[in-house]
């Protein structure tokens, strides 16, 4: 459960709506966070209240002077949670000679006006039609299909084959949708895992029959694919370029608004069909498709590739337009420029957990650009 959604059981729990698997996981939550002191079976709510307030406050009061790297986790929960709980507990609640002190009413203002990361967040459309919320899911099974069972574990699907006799003729093909602002993981009956970046889909059959194995991306989506020598496993690209593996870890960005598809070898190798060309790379190597019947190898950046899933961004001497294509999937956001963009280059390692304003804080210290941030629009100034 996020911080987010946390906050939410939070606000229903003041209004008396929780349901007993609300509160259990409101409990769950708070033993993952370390927030066990405040307890939600009190009959007084003003109390919980206090102890809302009280540990915010503690915690925000600690740390407020520490510089942003060195703060805890802890600290991250309690300044969300004082985002949307204190400023309400404070004044609804509290008599009115307290006073917020002015370093943690500035903490508080700046969550307020901030716009989170990301997190795990799909949909899940079944062969029939029917659409899945994942994120509204308990972990355990979701859906028992002829040939599979498809179950959430964590921040990720897993099918489980029930029947390996199955043709292809009546296969079911599924597919999961990431949203901007999402991500999310499938490990497919095979064995075979992908974990999915934001603005991305993935279709895939419940379980493989005949002589491959086939999948269709959209996005970008890093692959661990299971071996199997007599079944090859075969991406369909956007309908643009076909990457066939026997089995092996690499990554595929291919979105609509991006001018180029790339795929990127971990390990093992990889062939890249694209109209009548094809090629052979090896791990270190990307595939650059430039959607006009040609296919160049390059030397990968593996760093830089992968950070997204590790929760970075990476960028290495790349256009500011670049970098906020992928911010902007990640946050969920609008971006408009003023200003010549064309040279305008930027390198740095930042956290994709963070918020936005910390990162936007961080680029502008580059002074090569500065940004107007209204609601979830944002503009690039150039300097």
């Amino acid at each position: 459960m996020t911080e987010e959604q946390y906050l939410l059981l939070c606000e229903k729990y003041f209004r008396g709506e929780c349901s007993p698997e609300e509160l259990a996981k409101i409990a769950s939550y708070q033993k993952r966070q370390g927030l066990n002191n405040i307890s939600f079976e009190q009959q007084n709510q003003a109390e919980v209240r206090d102890a809302l307030f009280n540990r915010v406050h503690d915690s925000i009061a600690q740390n407020v002077s520490k510089p942003v790297w060195f703060r805890s986790a802890a600290f991250k929960v309690a300044a969300s949670l004082a985002a949307a709980l204190i400023v309400f507990f404070y004044f609804a609640i509290r008599p009115a000679k307290d006073k917020v002190k002015p370093a943690v009413a500035k903490v508080i203002k700046n969550q307020i006006n901030d716009i989170p990361p990301g997190s795990a967040n799909a949909i899940l459309t079944l062969a029939n039609g029917k659409s899945i919320k994942l994120n509204d899911q308990q972990n355990g099974l979701i859906s028992q299909q002829e040939h599979a069972a498809i179950s959430k574990s964590g921040t990720g699907i897993i099918l489980t084959a029930k029947n390996t006799d199955a043709n292809e003729s009546n296969l079911a093909f599924n597919k999961i949708s990431v949203p901007r602002a999402g991500k999310y993981n499938i490990t497919l009956s095979d064995g075979t895992k992908i974990w999915l970046n934001a603005s991305s889909s993935l279709s895939f059959p419940t379980v493989f029959s005949g002589q491959e194995r086939k999948v269709r991306l959209t996005g970008e989506a890093y692959f661990e694919v299971a071996k199997n020598k007599k079944m090859p496993f075969i991406i369909d690209v956007n309908g643009k370029q076909e990457v066939e593996v026997l089995g092996t870890h690499f990554n595929i960005t291919a979105f609509d608004d991006d001018k180029d598809i790339t795929t990127a070898l971990l390990e093992g190798s990889v062939r890249v069909h694209a109209k009548t060309k094809q090629v052979l790379i090896k791990p270190g190597e990307m595939v650059v498709n430039n959607l006009k019947d040609n296919l160049s190898i390059r030397k990968a950046d593996l760093d830089e590739i992968m950070a997204w899933k590790n929760d970075m961004f990476v960028f290495s001497n790349e256009n500011i337009t670049s970098v906020m294509k992928k911010i902007a999937r990640w946050y969920d956001v609008e971006v408009s420029y003023k200003g010549d963009m064309a040279n305008m280059n930027i390198d740095g390692n930042y956290s994709r957990a963070k918020g936005l304003k910390s990162l936007l804080k961080n680029i502008e210290l580059l002074d090569k650009v500065d940004f107007q941030v209204k609601e979830r629009r944002v503009t690039v100034i150039a300097k």
